[in-house]
């Protein structure tokens, strides 16, 4: 049975019918004794007519009184009555059955009617009071019921019959609405999932189920699963589209390159190609090493090695190193910072982020101007504003600089030797530290870089 709606169908029916069945089954051997427990107020009624008749005749007459009244009772009725006096004694000229002597003790001892299933099989027992005002102890057999022949008609009988089979057939049709409310959504998740698994990463199906159970969650879940997905075969398919469009020019002036090389004879000339092959070399090797350490940091795989460290001293490091790149341009970093600034990150990860920030921006600063960065420290993050006084970028640039690739001048950036992957690089390694990066143009010119991280990761 491979069905999940025909198995929770069967199951919600097959404890229906097992519940029913048993309940049935229970009824009908409950009312196989006598009196039903629903009749007990009238086998009350019933020995004290019966008790009071009797005490009547033994009180006029005697024993012999008391005997005929009691055949004519089992003649007509089948009924099996004595009559016992206050202390137990039996009021009657034959043989009492040890079974309605033991009912009449029992009726002593406890002063409450002996009923069947409290210490008789087909007997009552009971203590009646005669118009002399005496205590007397009646017992009376009552007749063998005979069970049914026919089984399945005893327990249809009545309400158990017509009445059973619509009941059962409402039943049904409640356990198959609410196995199809089970497996439905069920079954658009799992038609989702093939659809899913053949191409069509644009799948949802969190709209088509409803409700707030553990099935309509499963189904956001299965929603925010097939977004990233679908943002990671996306960004997959962006970047491989970048990469082979980034070294095909490379490659293009390696070619150029080594055809110079064969139709030079002069070794001036030869030299000079070789230069340019060894430069295009050296920047395709720069490429695939940060093309690698980008793949690393989106996918998770890097192990980061979190510990204390002075963010102060990290930024002052790499702003001496920018200033010594910074003198070729006539160009100056100036550094504001507090006294300490401890920090609990990977400290490598950061150097590298902040580094290709400052250096973007000692690489776009305007020849002769002075670049800032900032330090400051509030109670729950820390600030780094990194500021160039360059030409800055257009405003519908500002949301791609952090993109693999990005270029806002493809020339300018491939004649600085840039590859467009340094501000990624630093965004991922931001976004590890659960912090923001943000660019803006200045009011007063050039980009600004804002970098928040927070003092507890």
């Amino acid at each position: 049975m491979r069905s999940l709606f025909l198995k929770i169908f069967l199951y919600f029916l097959l404890i229906i019918v097992l519940v029913s069945t048993a309940v049935i089954v229970l009824t009908y051997f409950r009312d196989q004794e006598f009196p039903p427990l629903a009749h007990q107020d009238f086998a009350r009624q019933a020995i004290a007519e019966y008790g009071r008749e009797a005490i009547r005749d033994f009180e006029h007459d005697g024993n012999d009184q008391v005997d005929e009244f009691a055949d004519e009772l089992l003649a007509k009725s089948g009924i099996h009555l004595l009559l016992f006096d206050g202390n137990g004694h039996p009021l009657t000229n034959r043989r009492v059955p040890r079974r309605m002597q033991h009912m009449v003790q029992r009726a002593m001892q406890t002063g409450e009617v002996v009923f069947p299933m409290m210490g008789a099989r087909n007997g009552l027992a009971s203590a009646v009071r005669g118009e002399s005002g005496r205590t007397y102890f009646v017992a009376i057999n009552l007749p063998e019921r005979r069970p049914s022949r026919n089984f399945i008609k005893g327990v249809t009988h009545g309400f158990l019959g017509w009445q059973l089979l619509l009941l059962l057939a409402i039943t049904a049709l409640g356990c198959y609405v609410l196995a199809r409310s089970l497996t439905a959504p069920i079954g658009r998740l799992r038609r989702a999932t093939r659809k899913f698994a053949d191409g069509d990463l644009s799948t949802r199906i969190g709209d088509q189920v409803k409700g707030k159970n553990e099935l309509s969650g499963l189904a956001h879940d299965f929603d925010e699963m097939a977004g990233k997905i679908e943002a990671l075969v996306g960004g997959q398919k962006n970047l491989l589209r970048d990469i082979s469009h980034e070294l095909r020019s490379p490659l293009a002036r390696l070619g150029i390159a080594l055809e110079l090389v064969r139709q030079q004879d002069s070794p001036a000339a030869k030299n000079k190609a070789l230069a340019r092959i060894e430069l295009e070399a050296e920047r395709m090797n720069v490429m695939i090493g940060q093309l690698l350490n980008l793949t690393r940091l989106e996918s998770a795989a890097i192990e980061l090695q979190f510990q204390n460290f002075d963010l102060r001293d990290l930024l002052a490091s790499l702003v001496a190193d920018a200033n010594y790149e910074a003198e070729t341009r006539q160009c100056k970093v100036v550094y504001q910072a507090p006294e300490a600034t401890v920090y609990f990150g990977s400290q490598d990860l950061l150097a590298q982020a902040l580094e290709n920030v400052i250096r973007n921006a000692v690489k776009y600063t305007a020849a002769n101007t002075v670049m800032s960065v900032d330090l400051s420290v509030a109670t729950e993050n820390i600030t780094i504003r990194i500021a160039d006084q360059g030409a800055g970028v257009p405003d519908e640039a500002l949301g791609k600089l952090f993109e693999p690739f990005y270029r806002v001048a493809a020339a300018r950036d491939r004649q600085s030797g840039g590859t467009g992957i340094g501000l990624a690089i630093a965004e991922r390694a931001i976004k590890l530290h659960s912090g923001t990066i943000l660019a803006s143009n200045r009011s007063e010119g050039g980009l600004l870089i804002e970098i928040v991280l927070p003092t507890k990761n």
